[in-house]
């Protein structure tokens, strides 16, 4: 059994770079009181970046090759729409298939830092979004498509690691060597203490007038097992309640040792998808058939890394599938149905117009509206 670094450090620290008090701190949290300009960079910040630069030049060495067929100045447009609709389909994802109560009973939470993003998200926002661009710049819809579910692929690995250096989507119950045992979280991802008296609590975060920050806690009881709060030697804390000057000491509440989901996620949809999805386009010459082998690979390792995963707070199983292996699911099903429209209609990729250097202009296509061969 191994115990994650928040159990036992707590100063243990998501960020990767900061600057206050007039120098520059590597994983260090900013402290509270800090001076100066504060820009801390987070593990998830550096996944981010790290997938946008690696899309912008992938996408202009794959443009000059004439593998991605449109004009110079219509990558960087395409990867710019690919990045609006992956935050605002990522939030819509989270609020529509895991917290709709929250987010919409007050819609401008949508706009906070309160929680993540969920993948499935943001991929039907790249699918809509690339829909409308399609047709904008008159290229195949699925073209576009094919170029984005190796960035996927390839930020699938940096987002899983992030997500468990914060101790996020952690899995089931596991009594194997590498089981990690966790810092228990409920609703939005949200602290779960308790005090002396074993009751369990919410933490939350407050934002006061003047940039002051508090904390309450509200009453919780988690629907998953964790560690018997005398059994284990997790670092106790105070949190001040602002609307009634109480101080009230509690502990972390620690998960029994669970599957390190995040890391197997990390290898299936992340490395061993990418591996399949480069072989895939060093020999596909049809429009189309990166997306449907992204749609059934990732639906289906999906499906299957979910078995480790535990379901989130308060959701639990619905037909025995987990919310996230329902959402797979139709991935798959997407995917095979994709498969079959390739083959009814086949598009070359070799007859899309583009301006790179070197690349032969096609023959003359009759096209539709949408861009397709009439």
């Amino acid at each position: 059994m191994i115990d994650h670094p928040y159990i036992s450090d707590p100063d243990y620290s998501t960020t990767v770079v900061s600057w206050y008090d007039g120098g520059l701190h590597f994983f260090s949290s900013v402290p509270a009181g800090a001076e100066g300009f504060e820009v801390p960079i987070n593990v998830f910040h550096l996944a981010y970046s790290i997938i946008f630069v690696f899309a912008w030049i992938m996408c202009y060495v794959w443009w000059k090759r004439g593998s991605f067929r449109v004009t110079r100045r219509q990558v960087l447009d395409s990867i710019l729409v690919a990045v609006a609709a992956i935050v605002i389909g990522g939030r819509l994802g989270e609020a529509i298939f895991y917290q709709p109560e929250y987010y919409f009973s007050h819609p401008g939470r949508l706009l906070t830092n309160a929680s993540g993003f969920t993948i499935h998200g943001m991929i039907l926002g790249v699918i809509f979004a690339f829909w409308f661009w399609a047709r904008w710049i008159k290229r195949p819809w699925f073209h576009l498509l094919d170029q984005t579910v190796i960035f996927v692929a390839f930020g699938t690995p940096l987002g899983r690691i992030a997500n468990f250096l914060s101790a996020d989507l952690w899995g089931r119950e596991s009594d194997l060597p590498w089981a990690v045992r966790f810092p228990m979280r409920g609703p939005i991802s949200r602290p779960v203490v308790a005090n002396q008296q074993g009751e369990m609590f919410l933490v939350f975060r407050d934002e006061l007038p003047g940039d002051k920050i508090a904390y309450h806690i509200e009453p919780y009881t988690p629907d998953q097992p964790c560690m018997p709060l005398e059994s284990a030697d997790y670092f106790s804390y105070h949190l001040g309640s602002h609307d009634s000057g109480i101080i009230e000491y509690a502990r972390m509440v620690v998960t029994t040792p669970r599957h390190p989901s995040q890391l197997y996620q990390a290898i299936t949809e992340g490395v061993i998808l990418l591996l399949i999805l480069v072989l895939v386009r060093a020999r596909t010459k049809t429009v189309g058939q990166l997306s449907a082998w992204f749609l059934v690979c990732y639906g289906g390792l999906r499906m299957v890394t979910e078995n480790f995963r535990q379901p989130e707070p308060g959701l639990g199983f619905l037909l025995g599938l987990t919310r996230g292996q329902l959402l797979s699911l139709s991935m798959v099903i997407g995917g095979l149905v994709l498969f079959w429209q390739i083959r009814r209609k086949p598009i070359l990729i070799e007859t899309i117009p583009t301006d790179a250097p070197g690349v032969a202009a096609p023959a003359p296509v009759d096209t539709a509206p949408n861009g397709k061969p009439a």
